[in-house]
């Protein structure tokens, strides 16, 4: 299994192989012209060669490693920082070619630290580059609008990078709000299909019972032992919900059963809490369905059911799971008394008419699947059609 690569990680990686190729390509440059470093050539060398070999182990620490140091970052950054000041005075001062090498500090920063780095970074390296003019400046080779037309370059540059890091950063913070918004959605419509229905078929199964209690009251006391069973399962379920576990029953063994096994079971609980005869037909279940799809699967068979019994008012219901060609079909028919209106109806036209099912239609919807509705005074007909890879055109 791949081992997860944290964002920091990911960055130092982007930013170990820069500065590697940014080593390279300065021992390429004096390679093409060596007569560049021409004030202290030798120190110039050394250091070029110190830098190269410093990259190469960086670079080897930072993919190697799983977990990096807390300051790695810090202080590879200030080193860097340290170094290009030090060759750049080195050779030819504000004058070098190598004064481009301050950009790199500046895209490290902000794919570190963002605006706040870059700044900061823009700062120290405009005042090393105002160091370097203000001792150069009496140097032959020194011309002061040049000079000045870099440092103005260069803060343009920071103040472009530093915007695309503020930006970069509120798209962060609109991704995160996004992800905790629809994590909610789906935790709420796990809750409305899962543990709030079965409470509303138990309350109608415990609202029976006392009506028993006259007349049957051993009958009565088996169907509170029962009940008092169900609430069991519901509050596991319910922990379950809490630690954003999927909600799937378990066995004696306490393994997790195949799907085939969680429907049955499901037909089983919600016979007992909504007083419904159900026939489950299901091909296939346990073989090469995603781990996500059996999740939602199980919500929206669960859903129907539901809706089947308690607006429906349905006393008998249906189920047909199977393949079709490369999709899961999904067939729940019920014999209440239909959908307020009658006809054959898609999920558009219901949702447009504002009958749509709420909680099964968005469900649906976010695996990319379709449902149609045939709606009769003997009954529905719902079929549902979900794609096992990818979304239906």
């Amino acid at each position: 299994m791949k081992a997860h690569v944290s964002p920091r990680q990911r960055a130092e990686r982007l930013i170990a192989g820069g500065r590697v190729a940014l080593a390279a390509s300065a021992f390429f440059a004096v390679w093409l012209d060596p007569s560049e470093p021409a004030k202290y050539a030798a120190v110039a060398y050394g250091l070029l060669a110190a830098y190269n070999v410093y990259s190469a182990l960086i670079a080897l620490v930072a993919w190697r490693r799983g977990r990096l140091p807390r300051r790695q970052g810090l202080v590879t950054h200030v080193f860097d920082l340290a170094f290009f000041s030090s060759f750049i005075f080195f050779t030819a001062g504000p004058s070098s070619p190598f004064n481009a090498y301050f950009v790199f500090s500046l895209v490290c920063a902000t794919l570190r630290w963002r605006q706040r780095g870059t700044l900061w970074t823009a700062l120290a390296a405009l005042a090393a580059y105002l160091v370097f003019g203000l001792a150069f400046a009496g140097e032959p080779g020194f011309e002061l609008h040049p000079f000045i037309i870099r440092g103005v370059y260069m803060g343009v540059m920071a103040v472009l990078l530093a915007n695309l890091g503020a930006h970069e950063q509120w798209m962060r913070l609109e991704m995160t709000l996004l992800a905790a918004s629809e994590e909610r959605n789906r935790v709420a419509r796990d809750l409305h299909d899962g543990v709030l229905q079965s409470l509303t078929g138990i309350g109608l199964r415990l609202a029976a019972v006392r009506r028993q209690l006259d007349h049957d009251p051993p009958a009565a006391r088996e169907q509170l032992e029962e009940l008092q069973r169900l609430i069991a399962l519901e509050q596991r379920d319910l922990r379950f919900y809490l630690q954003d576990i999927k909600p799937p029953p378990l066995t004696a063994a306490g393994e997790s059963p195949g799907l085939a096994a969680r429907m049955a079971e499901l037909v089983r609980r919600l016979e007992l809490e909504w007083g419904l005869a159900v026939v489950l037909r299901a091909e296939g279940l346990d073989e090469g369905i995603p781990d996500a799809l059996t999740h939602d699967l199980y919500h929206i068979v669960r859903e129907a059911l539901v809706n089947a019994a308690r607006h429906g008012e349905a006393s008998r219901v249906a189920v047909e799971i199977a393949r079709r060609d490369g999709a899961l079909a999904i067939r729940v028919a019920d014999d209440g008394h239909g959908f307020p209106i009658h006809g054959v109806y898609t999920q558009e036209e219901l949702a447009a008419r504002y009958l749509e099912p709420k909680s099964l239609g968005e469900r649906v919807r976010s695996l990319g699947g379709r449902f149609t509705v045939d709606s009769r005074v003997s009954g529905a007909r719902l079929e549902i059609l979900l794609p096992l890879e990818g979304a239906l055109t």
